[in-house]
């Protein structure tokens, strides 16, 4: 579709509905000054170099909020609206639409114990440690599902839907509508070759060693 230049070294990608217009903005926030930079849209400063950007509709009005969350203190804060405190300094940050609604919940996983813990809506127990989530709508039904992707034996899971294997422990899980069928695919990004492999949808080359895949 198109090639930019967008931000540099240090940066972390936030593509996100910021305008409200249905199309995905590019966006990028800088850990070491707080900027939050959305192509053709916006500059603001919020949150810092200990801060994980975790962007998002926290308010259901179909636009993308700047938020942050703070490890160290628990902090989640979005922008012009809300700060509280969920989650501790080991947990790490689970957001998403769990509740079947337009609005993103906070949320955390920790890892230790396998706890995922979303604010006003459950609190449940699926995967351990070395597990990277992978939350999403697997069903199409509107709701996301927790889901783990064990690196070490390619394993998929995907609380109360399925479990499979795919990828392995060099992979980066990349998950999206790839067919634009309403649910999320399960995915991987493999750096060193530059394959994303969208499973049971398609297999490419595109990019490779020291790209950050931008998906979802």
């Amino acid at each position: 579709m198109t090639r930019i230049y967008f931000g540099g070294l240090s940066d972390e990608p936030v593509p996100g509905d910021y305008d409200g217009n249905r199309t995905t903005d590019i966006g990028i926030f800088r850990p070491a000054s707080g900027l939050w930079a959305i192509r053709g849209y916006t500059r603001a400063y919020f949150g810092g170099s200990y801060d994980l950007p975790e962007p998002g509709d926290y308010n259901g009005n179909g636009t993308t909020d700047i938020s942050i969350f703070r490890d160290y203190s628990g902090l989640w804060a979005v922008r012009g609206m809300t700060r509280s405190y969920f989650g501790r300094i080991d947990d790490s940050p689970a957001p998403g639409y769990y509740d079947g609604d337009s609005t993103k919940n906070i949320g955390i996983f920790r890892e230790s114990t396998g706890l995922w813990a979303v604010r006003g809506v459950t609190r449940l127990y699926f995967g351990s440690t070395g597990d990277t989530i992978v939350p999403g709508d697997y069903t199409g039904g509107g709701t996301w599902e927790t889901g783990i992707f064990r690196p070490a034996s390619g394993l998929w899971a995907i609380r109360g839907f399925t479990r499979s294997y795919f990828g392995g422990i060099s992979d980066r899980p990349v998950i999206g509508d790839y067919n634009g069928v309403g649910r999320n695919n399960i995915g991987i990004f493999r750096e060193s070759s530059g394959l994303w492999a969208i499973h049971g949808v398609s297999r490419l080359y595109y990019g490779n060693s020291g790209d950050i895949p931008v998906n979802r």
